[in-house]
Formats: C-alpha cells, sequence, structure tokens
C-alpha cells in the first residue's frame, strides 16, 4: 500500500510541475507577442456599400484626398451627402474594402489594429448585414481613422 501512495504523490508532483511549465511556457510566449506589437486606437468614420474601384486598402493623409474620396460616393439621388470628416495634426484615414471570402453579401468588422515593426496590422472579421443580404450587396468599405504616421497595411481576415 506504501509503495502506491509513494508512486500516486509522485504522479501528482510530476503532473503539478509539467502543468507548471507548460503555464509559463505559455505566459513567456504572450509576452514576447506584447513587446514585438502594440495595440493602435482608431475611430469609425464611415460604414457603406459600394461598388466603386478602390484598392483593398486606401491610406488618406490629406483633406483633399478625403474629399475626392466623398466625391466619389456622393450619389445624385440623395439631396445632402454625408458631411466630410476632417484629419488632425498626426491622423490619417484608412479606407478599407477587402474582397468577401466567406460570406457573399456581408460586411466587415475591425476587431483591433496593431503595430509590429514598420507594418500595421489590421484585424477584421466578416459578418452577416441583413440589409446587403437584401440589396445582395457584396462591396463593404469602412473608413476609419487613425492617430499615428502611416504604415505598410498588412490585411488579417479572423
Amino acid at each position: 500500500m506504501s509503495l502506491f501512495i509513494k508512486i500516486f504523490v509522485l504522479l501528482i508532483f510530476f503532473s503539478h510541475l509539467l502543468l507548471n511549465c507548460t503555464e509559463y511556457k505559455n505566459i513567456s510566449s504572450m509576452n514576447t507577442e506584447n513587446k514585438n506589437s502594440q495595440k493602435v486606437e482608431f475611430i469609425e468614420i464611415r460604414r457603406l456599400n459600394s461598388n466603386i474601384n478602390l484598392e483593398e486598402y486606401t491610406v488618406i493623409t490629406s483633406t483633399k484626398g478625403i474629399k475626392e474620396l466623398y466625391m466619389k460616393f456622393n450619389e445624385s439621388r440623395y439631396s445632402r451627402s454625408a458631411p466630410i470628416p476632417v484629419l488632425d495634426e498626426g491622423e490619417y484615414f484608412l479606407v478599407l474594402k477587402p474582397g468577401l471570402k466567406k460570406i457573399n453579401n456581408g460586411d466587415i468588422d475591425v476587431e483591433k489594429l496593431e503595430t509590429e515593426g514598420t507594418y500595421l496590422n489590421v484585424f477584421y472579421k466578416e459578418v452577416e448585414n441583413q440589409e446587403y443580404t437584401e440589396k445582395k450587396q457584396s462591396n463593404p468599405i469602412l473608413i476609419i481613422k487613425i492617430k499615428d504616421s502611416p504604415k505598410k497595411i498588412k490585411l488579417i481576415t479572423i
């Protein structure tokens, strides 16, 4: 009986040791990830669905650039257009128009932005949008304002 108890105690000890080492390794890897990347704050400016010709992402650093973009969005059937946002010092607009891969008539939601070296990683997911589904629209556009200097952009689907 005492041999059984000794083996049981050793088994519990090594199991505990193994679990603690695994947990330490996970915490260490999370800390190295956080050191290499920084979270970036952003503000959603406008969300729409339009089939105008745009790249997957566009960086706009001037008021003139955003005015030109809004002129493309302007629809003559409406008497008023959306107000044109203003850029402050040290800000830029990021216009996202990724092709939908998972959902035919959906929208996109930006989950988070992170800088990693010279790159800005944009983590987004495709989401259902009832209005876009009813109208069979599949060209979501999202304009966000970022307080930072422009970087190389990398779009990452979640």
